[in-house]
């Protein structure tokens, strides 16, 4: 069950990494497109766009090559692709603010496309990055806006003949911007919360389920599994056994080496009926030194296979340096049978086959 849970949870980070490949070569390939069609539709003497926007669309071009063959990882291309095109925006706006003439004329430019780039940075900064780093990283470019400003066009924007309306423009925007950053970090500490929150509800989901000592199933999730089972036995004709299985003079073994000894033999059993368990198979601690295999798609002929796997197993490997045995009773659900009877008659062969001498397994067949 443990192997089982860390495969799904492999499996999930492989899933949300692949998504988040998606989105960034979906936002990659949307940058490098208007990266190109700002650099066609150009005026004529801009060369900032005629030099650097090409050079940036073609590194973003590389990068979505490594991003799509998996050449990096994630976290190297992710700051591989934030840092170019932050330095190339802050740039462009270091470029307007210098360029001569009006500072109305200039705003036109910047309030209507450009401040939208340092707003499309600054919700960047949260999908890249984690929360914390996100709410620095917009600080960062909306003060690095405002410094630019003042550098490029300060005494323009404060002198005696001040544009009264460039400056409001320009306050709006950063309170726009600002606004931009509040949300975007309210929503990822929502995000935070509630991903937190499925942490918790998953790991109190999983101790509600589990056995503490061994990791296995415990005898309740064990019986749901079992009534699931059942259920599809009965509806679908789906064969489904189960393997009963007890150690041999456990008491002996804790009387003689002590109940810590006792606990590590019953996380060692555990291991190795894991271990020779398909994927599909569910291994419950059944109470004490008791433990059940449900085994779904399985006869009571190719139960006993598996029991006698794991019997061989285990009598044929010292386990915390005590040799271990163990009985098994092998049984499958009939037809208009129900779960307590199919354990009744698992349980009966269990003790059958220590009264038998231990160290086997039985199934119907064994038992006139």
């Amino acid at each position: 069950m443990t192997r089982r849970r860390s495969a799904s949870f492999d499996a999930e980070i492989a899933t949300a990494q692949r998504r988040k490949r998606r989105v960034y070569l979906l936002g990659g390939a949307t940058a490098v497109g208007v990266l190109v069609l700002s650099w066609a539709i150009r005026e004529p003497g801009d060369a900032f766009i005629a030099v650097v926007y090409p050079a940036t669309a073609a590194y973003l071009l590389l990068c979505l090559v490594a991003l799509w063959r998996r050449w990096l990882s994630l976290p190297v291309l992710e700051a591989a692709m934030l840092a170019p095109v932050t330095a190339v925006t802050l740039g462009r706006l270091a470029w307007h603010v210098s360029a001569p003439g009006p500072i109305d004329d200039r705003l036109l430019v910047l309030v209507g496309g450009h401040y939208w780039a340092l707003a499309t940075l600054v919700v960047a900064g949260f999908v890249l990055l984690d929360r914390r780093a996100g709410v620095w990283f917009g600080l960062s470019i909306i003060g690095a806006s405002v410094l630019l400003l003042a550098a490029g066009a300060g005494s323009e924007l404060i002198g005696p003949d001040a544009s009264t309306q460039a400056l409001a423009y320009l306050v709006r925007v950063h309170a726009f911007l600002l606004l931009i950053l509040v949300l975007a970090a309210g929503v990822g500490a929502l995000r935070s919360q509630l991903h937190r929150a499925l942490i918790r509800a998953e790991a109190y989901a999983d101790l509600a389920r589990t056995d503490p000592l061994t990791g296995l199933l415990n005898r309740r999730a064990g019986m749901d599994v079992l009534r699931h089972e059942a259920d599809a036995r009965h509806r679908y004709g789906r064969p489904v056994a189960v393997t009963a299985l007890d150690i041999d003079r456990f008491k002996a073994i804790n009387d003689a080496y002590g109940h810590q000894r006792g606990d590590e033999v019953l996380v060692e059993v555990a291991r190795v009926l894991r271990n020779e368990a398909r994927d599909v198979d569910h291994v419950a601690r059944w109470g004490g030194e008791e433990f059940l295999v449900i085994s779904p798609e399985t006869t009571a002929e190719q139960a006993a296979h598996f029991a006698e796997r794991c019997r061989s197993a285990l009598a044929a490997t010292e386990l915390t340096g005590i040799r271990v045995t163990a009985s098994f009773g092998v049984t499958e659900l009939h037809d208009d049978e129900g779960v307590d009877d199919l354990l009744a008659r698992a349980d009966a062969l269990l003790y059958h086959a220590k009264d038998a001498g231990r160290d086997r397994v039985l199934d119907g067949t064994d038992v006139a």
